[in-house]
């Protein structure tokens, strides 16, 4: 890959697992919505990237607005696949995969019948490979007659998904309403991770588990291991940053809090947590939206971007800052960084990624007024590319990475919240 979430973990520790599929296929997926073992290249010419607007010309239905997007791996086919979540209407899918087409367009496919027949609202997916047979399984986020549950659909590899009897489906508490996956017992299976900003008990009152931790026992199987392994957690939770923040190669999770204090939990090398925000990071008291990791000053410890949409004006550098970067000093503790260059608006996402090939990671930072393009010119130096480098319609609420076409470099899929303004933007250099 010439452009990938760019991570690091210890030499002496295996890679643990994909995050962000070149999930972006980090994150994002991870992914993860990066790419944890693939290393970065070095484009031929750097200066001559852009982000190219080719949604005309990749055959999406004109009614085509959706709440969330995925890229996976549907079929045996190495091309990236896009899944969609669609608001749920009366005799629509809410769910839809768009099988890629060798890199030139993408062509919808049926997903099978449970996914065509079900009227349950879908509050969120993700996919993961659950069972190690090379094709994405989804986990879905449901809600029926009030209850929220969890239902796994596994994958037969050509892109159809079906519900096995006895691994049907998880109960989850009300208010959870997003998962993310990743191998956080270091066992080589996927695990899911389940949050909500307001998870509530059976009689209406505030959880002591915020999140729920499901552990992979193999071929899918799941075990909720959340009051073993998890502590307790104060309710807010608005999304969680999966990375090794300590350096001991396991993941740990940094938790993006709604009002409050943002939070870390350390692992202790196979799955249980530990809260460490009191001794680790700094107290800040702000409305953060999303936070994403990358190594900005080439230390070798994974340091964190942090956007809000305000900060409690005590603990801001400047009058307008609204975004801030936390350093990672060593061993997971972490100061804030404040720097000018970071927009001064509201903000709702930040993606890191090397888009440009120069081995630095750059920064695509949704704001209140659009996308915010920062590319990195290493220890903590970005330039604003916003204005040379993106489409002229750049309003969307959220993105997802994949390397589409196979040049080695990682295009994107944006959701506007405008019906029919979602886009599809190829990574060019020329």
């Amino acid at each position: 890959m010439k452009a990938c979430k760019l991570t690091y973990y210890r030499k002496h520790y295996p890679n643990p697992f994909l995050i962000k599929a070149l999930v972006r296929a980090a994150l994002v997926l991870i992914l993860l919505s990066g790419c944890w073992s693939s290393p970065s290249h070095v484009a031929d010419n750097p200066a001559s990237q852009r982000f190219r607007d080719v949604t005309g010309k990749w055959l999406f239905p004109q009614s085509f607005s959706p709440k969330q997007a995925l890229f996976l791996r549907a079929d045996q086919n190495p091309l990236q696949d896009l899944m969609v979540l669609n608001e749920a209407q009366s005799g629509k899918p809410q769910l839809q995969v768009y099988l890629n087409q060798e890199g030139n367009s993408f062509l919808q496919k049926s997903l099978g019948q449970w996914m065509e027949k079900t009227k349950d609202p879908i509050l969120f997916f993700t996919a993961t490979d659950l069972n190690r047979d090379g094709g994405d399984d989804l986990a879905l986020v449901v809600q029926a007659s009030g209850k929220v549950s969890t239902q796994i659909l596994f994958n037969n590899r050509k892109g159809y998904f079906y519900a096995r009897d006895k691994e049907r489906s998880y109960p989850l508490r009300a208010g959870i309403d997003k998962v993310t996956a990743g191998d956080l017992d270091q066992d080589g299976d996927m695990d899911l991770f389940y949050f909500g900003e307001k998870v509530l008990t059976a009689d209406g009152k505030p959880d002591a588990h915020q999140a729920r931790l499901l552990i992979n026992k193999g071929d899918g199987k799941l075990e909720d291991l959340t009051v073993l392994l998890m502590p307790p957690l104060p309710a807010g939770i608005r999304d969680v940053s999966f990375a090794d923040y300590d350096g001991d190669g396991v993941v740990d999770i940094f938790f993006v809090y709604g009002k409050g204090q943002n939070r870390l939990l350390i692992n202790n090398g196979v799955g249980k947590f530990a809260d460490r925000t009191a001794s680790h990071i700094p107290r800040i008291l702000d409305d953060s939206e999303h936070a994403d990791w990358a190594d900005f000053d080439g230390d070798g410890d994974n340091d964190l971007l942090v956007v809000n949409r305000s900060i409690n004006k005590h603990y801001r550098a400047y009058p307008e800052e609204t975004t801030y970067f936390l350093e990672n000093t060593g061993r997971g503790h972490f100061k804030k960084r404040s720097h000018k260059m970071l927009p001064r608006l509201p903000s709702y996402k930040a993606y890191l990624l090397d888009a440009n090939g120069n081995t630095k990671p750059d920064a695509l930072i949704l704001t209140s007024e659009g996308v915010c393009y920062l590319q990195g010119r290493g220890r903590w130096g970005f330039t604003d590319e916003t204005e040379r480098r993106l489409p002229r319609f750049r309003f969307f609420r959220e993105m997802a990475f994949a390397d589409v076409n196979q040049d080695g470099f990682l295009d994107l899929f944006a959701l506007s919240p405008t019906p029919d303004r979602s886009r599809i933007w190829l990574n060019r250099f020329d």
